[in-house]
């Protein structure tokens, strides 16, 4: 059974509207997190992916899925329905024309009969069910080999199989374990923790020897690379390590320039348990599985995707700095290198949001944070909530993610991602929305809709046919899930300005940990306006094959070294040409004094008193009101201070049905000041009313 959807995989799907700039055709770009669904059903967990060219196609493999998807150009993909497919966590290859497939700790093994109807069938039993994160090779010559390990104390294993039988030929072969004393990124760091996978029966140790899983082998240019993920996929530092051999069965020498993919910083993090795959050009790719977090407690697996390469000396390395930023696709990659991300500045980060309503703990500055784990929420999921961003002048926008959140839903389940197998298809609609762009707030130019949208897409990327320019961006919402309230992650806003730049940092220095070469600690000289900076690093000074991504400050503490060599670091700013928003947290949060009344009598009444109500004075705010006031004794004070005004009040000071009732009671409070400065004063008056009066307080500057 096939079922065609557009974009499963890379979450650009054209929901193409009258009016949307969205592109339906001609898309050139993708950018992750990424999706992974299949038609209306739920989307599902993007767990251990294989990747693999069979028949001049596309196959990609996910875990614990009776199906895969194939596609021609790594864009659009159809999904197949494969019953006696394996499953699990998976191991397919191409061997004498035939895809073969096994799982982790099963004895079967199954061959293709037609990839494109989803028929497979057994065709023998292997010697062992023990193969953790089981992966088969077959070599240039024919030749068939099992790799496998998943452990925390045991080693990565090799060994070969008869192609025929798939028997263990000889005895398995230990090739390497953990080493946390000398590779940095394998350490488990409690810090590094995104959601505890033991429920809190235990925490976290200072460090922990990591899970070694997912053997992966790919042939280039002569030699074998053993890829191997590291720790374990609720750290952000879930990650890809590289072994090197002139043989299959090694000996394995492990890379001093590891990690192979690393990504603690931005949006999007994680980049373990995958596979490196060529495409049609001949360039290399490493999909990697990476952590999600859904909904309240939430949490599953997503893709990610990272250009990869092998330098003349044969180093196999990735560019995983701008690993959540557009990047093009696979037909429009140059060959070689790993310089694939478009040349467009994340505009949206650190701006100011204005939004229609706000639930809880859940700021809008949550939504431009470029923290995965945080969200913004409006109070109800009804049509016209909406969440504009001001980008503080008009740039030349290409290209909107929107990252989407579930609070308050009402499923079970919600918030949590496929498993096993996910719900069926049905006709329900997902998150729907409307997006529009303007100059001034108040003319509005819809670029994208859609009010019909029947996948799951919790990142829906969407790249402009045309790009617009504004300074505004709003998204309306049209309708919600499952009761949940209007969320977004992160609207993530793509694009250029004629002052955007990127220059070298000169003065920086790099502190490395001499009781622990693992860690280093790197401070910089900061570039005014940059957005951010790019910190590279490597044991050659052009070979600075690691990176991190730091938005906002100067500083960066990393433990991702090994221990054995030197290392060369570069800084490098970027800037979009848009200035931060910086929050005055005066104006929006408070001077720090309030204000409370309280009903009952003496200088300290507020102890004891029920009915209770507070103010915090704040910068711009003139007025502050206490309503509906009965008949009764009242102190106006500040919290734990001296009484500003004490006294009684009559039912005659306070009811009155005057259409423009006038004060009954005046009182000045205090001077108002900074320093040795007047700068106003702070008065009283009460306002009477047909069911109880209003005491306005009033801060009356000069």
């Amino acid at each position: 059974m096939r079922t065609k959807v557009l974009s499963l995989l890379l979450a650009s799907m054209p929901a193409f509207m009258p009016g949307s700039q969205v592109a339906a055709e001609g898309r050139h770009t993708f950018a992750n997190p990424l999706d992974v669904v299949v038609g209306n059903e739920r989307a599902i967990r993007g767990g251990e992916p294989v990747v693999l060219i069979y028949q001049d196609d596309y196959y990609l493999f996910v875990s614990h899925r009776k199906g895969y998807w194939y596609s021609n150009d790594f864009q659009d993909w159809t999904y197949v329905d494969a019953p006696n497919y394996p499953a699990g966590v998976v191991s397919v290859v191409e061997m004498d024309g035939q895809l073969i497939g096994c799982s982790m700790n099963n004895k079967n093994v199954y061959r293709c009969l037609d990839a494109k109807k989803g028929l497979w069938e057994k065709c023998g039993e292997l010697s062992s069910d023990r193969y953790g994160d089981a992966n088969m090779f077959v070599d240039d010559d024919g030749r068939l080999y099992m790799y496998f390990g998943w452990s925390q104390v045991m080693p990565f294993k090799v060994v070969e199989l008869d192609k025929t039988t798939f028997k263990e030929k000889g005895e398995p072969k230990e090739l390497f374990w953990s080493d946390i004393k000398n590779h940095g990124f394998e350490v488990r760091k409690p810090e590094d923790v995104i959601y505890s996978i033991f429920n809190g029966r235990r925490d976290y140790g200072p460090e922990e020897l990591p899970w070694i899983e997912g053997p992966y082998v790919i042939k280039h240019n002569g030699k074998y690379y053993l890829q191997y993920a590291a720790i374990g996929l609720e750290f952000i530092s879930y990650s890809h390590g590289v072994y090197v051999a002139d043989n299959p069965m090694g000996p394995f020498v492990y890379s001093e320039h590891n990690p192979l993919t690393f990504k603690t910083s931005g949006f999007q993090v994680g980049a373990g348990h995958g596979s490196t795959f060529h495409d049609k050009k001949g360039n290399l790719w490493t999909i990697c599985m990476i952590p999600a977090q859904y909904g309240e407690g939430g949490r599953g697996s997503e893709l990610a995707i990272y250009p990869t390469a092998v330098d003349k000396q044969g180093v196999m390395y990735s560019n995983t700095a701008l690993g959540d930023y557009p990047q093009y696709y696979p037909a429009e990659r140059k060959v070689g290198g790993v310089d694939n991300y478009v040349d467009w500045k994340l505009l949206s980060v650190g701006k100011r949001a204005i939004v229609s309503s706000t639930f809880d703990k859940y700021s809008p500055s949550q939504a431009l944070d470029e923290d995965f784990t945080t969200c913004w929420a409006a109070e109800t999921g009804n049509p016209g909530e909406f969440f504009t961003v001001d980008l503080g002048a008009k740039a030349s926008i290409n290209a909107i993610q929107l990252n989407w959140d579930h609070i308050g839903a009402a499923r079970a389940a919600a918030g949590r991602q496929g498993g096993a197998s996910a719900a069926p298809a049905t006709e329900q609609l997902y998150q729907c929305y409307e997006v529009f762009v303007s100059d001034d707030n108040t003319n509005w130019r819809k670029i994208i809709s859609k009010p019909q949208n029947k996948m799951e897409l919790k990142h829906d990327y969407n790249e402009l046919e045309t790009p617009v320019t504004a300074q505004y961006v709003k998204v309306v919402n049209v309708s919600t899930y499952d009761d949940a309230k209007f969320s977004i992650k992160d609207l993530r806003i793509f694009g250029t300005t004629p002052q955007m730049k990127t220059q070298k940092v000169k003065k920086f220095m790099a502190l490395r940990n001499p009781e622990d070469r693992r860690e280093a600690n790197i401070v910089w000289e900061p570039v005014p306006g940059a957005d951010g900076y790019i910190v590279r690093y490597g044991i050659e000074k052009k070979k600075l094959y690691n990176s991190y991504i730091v938005y906002d400050k100067t500083t960066l503490y990393m433990h991702s070294l090994n221990t054995a060599p030197e290392y060369y670091f570069e800084v490098e700013a970027f800037d979009s040409g848009l200035d931060y928003y910086r929050e005055n947290p005066l104006a929006t949060v408070g001077m720090g004094a309030e204000i409370q009344l309280a009903k009952g009598q003496g200088s300290f009444a507020y102890r004891s008193a029920q009915n209770t109500v507070y103010h915090m004075l704040k910068e711009g705010q003139t007025e502050y009101r206490f309503e509906n006031i009965e008949p009764g004794s009242y102190v106006l004070n500040h919290s734990y201070g001296p009484v500003l005004w004490a006294g009684e009040l009559t039912e005659k000071e306070l009811i009155s049905n005057s259409p423009n009732p006038q004060p009954t009671v005046t009182a000045f409070l205090t001077d108002m000041g900074a320093g040795t400065q007047v700068t106003g004063t702070l008065e009283m008056r009460l306002i009477p009313g047909p069911k109880g009066g209003t005491m306005i307080v009033e801060w009356m500057t000069k």
